[in-house]
């Protein structure tokens, strides 16, 4: 542990599962070893269905946590999710201005959502360092899950550029994919002071995964979505592919929760769709397995979703050596990734045939391209994508930047 301190400052941190906690509690363990790292978070458990489960990450008995309380309302209902944020970032907002001292360096999350604007008003008089790690776009996302309705309402535009001028009051950004360089670029690049911009992928683990193939006596193509099952991944148009496509060769397997597990639910028992299957939630040390027992992993983003997220689930994909089916839209990290690599395939997602088609046409694909694909897969996690060098370059990123 070195001298100088860094702040770490994010809603969802360990023991809680989520990938934005899982990565930002990789990132202290990392950073500890050469710095004093201190955490401002939230409560340990986001999702209450996880407080069972045992989590596989350590963390660094160096690091100070500080906690704050939240309020216990529903999360996928958008109104009490909107308050509970709110109060969130008010009370992460007050630790930071209690905590953090001139001259420090703090790494901020994008959840809770409304800190950011406190957290440019902290900065003006505390004068820390601040580097902004982007996970989501808000508001723009909010547009993209139907929580506001219109981009041309005077009420978002307000919004857009309180946010906007806040991502510009950073000494850095550091995004996680080039389609979301290219958003937070313009996004800061018409006020005065432009931050650096920096691009530092999610990482993979391809040590905690081992390369099994699933039993499968019924010689069908299993295809699987692992993760939240939420209103910004185009779950819906993927479903509505698959009924249409009505290829009896395929098995569709959804693990997760979220705010669109009951439509999903529901869309299985109304369309009497037996290749389709819906699992709860899964903890980290199980990851490994349910990845196995897939030919092909799904990931997805709905329309409008350029730039405003890339899925962490690719990089866990690629360390359990699978090949990927994206569904979204064009050029986006993940679509690129997949392209650029022939570890998969790329679909459109405001394409309905095009996904129809491909379903059709999925169960005459050769055994041997599967196998290949998922080689390809498992060799860039080992050598591009492996968490040492990823958190390496994280580091070297923010030293980078001077006072």
């Amino acid at each position: 542990m070195g001298g100088k301190k860094i702040w770490i400052v994010t809603e969802l941190f360990y023991p809680e599962e989520t990938a934005v906690a899982f990565i930002f509690t990789r990132i202290a363990n990392y950073l500890s070893k050469n710095y004093k790292v201190c955490v401002i978070c939230g409560p340990e458990f986001y999702d209450n269905s996880k407080k069972e489960f045992v989590d596989v990450v350590h963390i660094s008995n160096e690091i100070e946590i500080y906690r704050t309380k939240s309020l216990n309302l529903d999360k996928n209902s958008i109104f009490q999710r909107t308050i509970k944020i709110v109060i969130l970032s008010l009370r992460m907002g007050v630790l930071m201005w209690k905590k953090i001292s001139k001259g420090e360096i703090v790494i901020l999350a994008t959840n809770p959502a409304p800190l950011l604007l406190f957290v440019s008003l902290i900065k003006h008089y505390k004068k820390f360092q601040l580097h902004i790690l982007v996970h989501d776009v808000f508001p723009e996302n909010a547009i993209s899950a139907k929580i506001i309705n219109n981009n041309k309402f005077i009420t978002f535009k307000i919004v857009k550029y309180l946010f906007d001028r806040s991502y510009s009051c950073a000494d850095h950004l550091i995004v996680i994919g080039r389609d979301m360089k290219e958003v937070i670029s313009k996004k800061v690049n018409r006020f005065k002071k432009h931050p650096c911009i920096s691009i530092v992928p999610n990482w993979s683990n391809p040590d905690k995964f081992s390369i099994t193939n699933k039993v499968n006596n019924e010689n069908k193509i299993i295809l699987q979505y692992a993760g939240n099952i939420g209103r910004v991944q185009g779950l819906i148009e993927i479903l509505d592919a698959f009924r249409l496509s009505n290829n009896k060769s395929l098995f569709l397997n959804f693990r997760g929760t979220g705010a669109l597990y009951s439509y999903i639910e529901n869309f299985i028992k109304k369309n009497n769709l037996k290749n389709i299957c819906l699992n709860g939630s899964f903890s980290r040390n199980e990851e490994s397995d349910i990845l196995a027992n897939c030919d092909i992993g799904i990931v997805s983003l709905s329309t409008g979703m350029f730039g405003l997220g890339v899925p962490s689930k690719s990089y866990h994909l690629l360390s359990a050596g699978k090949p990927i089916l994206f569904i979204g839209e064009p050029k986006t990290e993940i679509s690129c990734l997949v392209l650029e690599n022939s570890i998969g395939w790329s679909l459109d997602v405001r394409n309905q045939n095009e996904i129809v088609e491909f379903f059709n046409n999925l169960s005459s694909i050769d055994k041997d391209v599967l196998m290949k694909m998922g080689k390809n897969a498992r060799l860039l996690a080992e050598k591009v994508y492996n968490e040492p060098i990823i958190l390496k370059l994280l580091q070297s990123k923010i030293e980078s930047i001077k006072n």
